[in-house]
């Protein structure tokens, strides 16, 4: 059966790709049926004309409830890509006279394969950026001294792009849907620091990167990547790389060719299993597994001495043992919204810990060595099976935000009030005794008095 476009509604997203360059992506979502296309667009118009006031005998929520229904059957989207407002457009250049003054250029929607010569003379250009072009080649990179940045957004060349030599460019990227007209290599690029190749339906790992010496970034999220051949070229000055929103389930051996990685993102996936090559990515800071398949704490993980933050909500972790108090420079450990049965003693050991996150969760109760966390900050405790408060937290005379929400606690934890850098106490829908009733509000006023933030039943 066919799929069908819906072009008459669309949803444009900004982008930021660095600090001066954004451009503009039109989502258009695709149904199997037109039918469901056609009532997916008649239904933006009826709502539209219900807010212009045009149409009055409909309500806003029945229209809305009949377009979320609808669409709840896209089954994908296709982005189109727009010119960057902030850049100045190659169909105004004949219309200046110095064109030396332009430093950011958009082509866009013009048949060329080859940069056309006009753009010669902009000889102070900083940023350039190429959009539903079908190049082939760049050439004559090297004639633009200050060139920092280039992207080529939905390039329509079905072959692998020509790029030529260039010292100035630290920045390169590409999005859209044919992976096949990425370049082979990377290497004329001498002095590139930074790779965007997220959204381009990817399926395996970029190769022609192992000459890039000064390689600082690669960004390769919302692809196709499964990593399943175990292949990823191996770069030694590779800072961080991002690997959200793919389809990978294991991290292969080969993580071990980025020895200089500080930070590595693996948001979004469907991770069950983490080669030990891991263990080897000593200087890496930081490391999330946000929504993936963990059923434990990746063994590797266990020898990244520098690593001070890890992510690993919405996992499937049941238990951690006591090679955890071996990240001794961890300062922020995300563990909520997983299984979570118990909590090593040896988190008391972890002497740099300032946030540590174990909402919803299956925690009876804490272990006493968290008291040795002098700069912890951030406690989120809630929707656990607590029973009450851990009676040594006066001693993290740090700690600025608590959640013991939605728990079994009863006893109301007034001691709380004493700490003098509480800014957040969040501890609604918890069964609370009658005792501990009767004094809530004096409590809470009490702490208020404090201008402590209080969210209470």
């Amino acid at each position: 059966m066919k799929s069908f476009l819906l072009v008459a509604t669309s949803m444009i997203i900004h982008l930021s790709l660095q600090a001066q360059h954004q451009f503009l992506v039109t989502e258009i979502p695709i149904f199997k049926s037109a039918n469901d296309s056609i009532a997916y667009t008649n239904s933006q118009v009826i709502f539209q004309k219900i807010v212009a006031g045009q149409i009055t005998h409909l309500s806003t929520d029945s229209v809305l409830n009949e377009i979320r229904t609808i669409g709840e059957r896209i089954i994908g989207k296709r982005k189109t890509y727009h010119a960057s407002p902030n850049f100045f457009p190659f169909d105004s250049l004949p219309l200046i006279n110095n064109p030396d003054q332009i430093t950011k250029l958009s082509i866009s929607n013009i048949q060329f394969k080859r940069l056309p010569k006009a753009v010669l003379k902009c000889k102070n250009l900083e940023f350039l950026e190429l959009v539903n072009l079908p190049i082939r080649n760049i050439f004559n990179l090297k004639k633009f001294p200050n060139l920092k940045s280039v992207y080529l957004l939905n390039n329509k060349q079905l072959r692998p792009l020509h790029l030529s030599k260039s010292k100035s460019i630290i920045t390169f990227g590409m999005r859209g849907e044919n992976p096949t007209n990425l370049p082979k290599s990377f290497n004329k690029l001498s002095n590139l620091e930074k790779l965007d190749l997220a959204d381009n339906k990817l399926s395996r790992f970029p190769t022609g990167i192992r000459d890039n010496k000064y390689l600082k970034e690669i960004l390769l999220g919302t692809n196709n990547l499964t990593l399943e051949d175990g292949r990823m070229e191996e770069s030694a000055s590779l800072e961080k790389l991002e690997l959200q929103k793919n389809k990978i389930k294991k991290i292969p051996a080969s993580i071990a060719g980025f020895p200089n990685l500080k930070k590595l993102t693996l948001n979004f996936n469907a991770i069950e299993k983490v080669s030990d090559g891991i263990s080897t990515l000593i200087k890496l800071e930081q490391l999330s597994f946000y929504n993936n398949k963990l059923a434990s704490f990746p063994d590797g993980v266990f020898n990244l001495s520098s690593l001070k933050e890890i992510d690993l909500y919405f996992n499937q972790i049941e238990r951690i043992d006591d090679r955890l108090g071996n990240l001794k420079e961890l300062e922020v450990l995300f563990l909520s919204n997983n299984r979570l049965i118990s909590l090593p003693e040896v988190v008391g050991s972890m002497p740099n810990l300032k946030e540590l996150y174990l909402s919803n969760n299956r925690l009876s109760d804490l272990p006493r060595s968290l008291s040795n966390l002098q700069f912890l900050r951030v406690l989120r405790i809630n929707n656990n099976y607590l029973t009450q408060v851990p009676g040594d937290l006066l001693k993290l005379i740090n700690l600025e935000n608590i959640d013991i929400s939605s728990n079994k606690i009863t006893e109301l934890p007034e001691d709380v009030a004493s700490l003098n850098h509480l800014k957040l106490l969040v501890m609604m829908n918890n069964p609370w005794d009658s005792q501990s009733k009767d004094r809530l509000p004096s409590f809470i006023e009490k702490l208020r008095k404090k201008e402590v933030v209080v969210h209470s039943d």
